[in-house]
């Protein structure tokens, strides 16, 4: 399911030909559900680098927001 996490962070969109994997594994509620904890997960990530508490060592890589219409 890292593909998917990956298509979610960088397209906000799975490709069809992932989406049908991923339905070959995974109900769609499942689907959201993971779909959900992503954007969750992301956009903690974010409250924590925007207020500066993340230790100094740790690497970070800036991933924009998608601009999604």
């Amino acid at each position: 399911m890292l593909a998917w996490t990956d298509a979610f962070l960088a397209d906000a969109e799975a490709p069809p030909a992932l989406q049908r994997e991923a339905l070959a594994h995974f109900t769609p509620a499942q689907l959201v559900e993971l779909a959900a904890a992503n954007a969750i997960f992301m956009g903690f990530s974010k409250i924590a680098l925007a207020l500066g508490d993340v230790p100094d060592d740790l690497p970070l890589m800036e991933q924009a927001t998608p601009d999604v219409s």
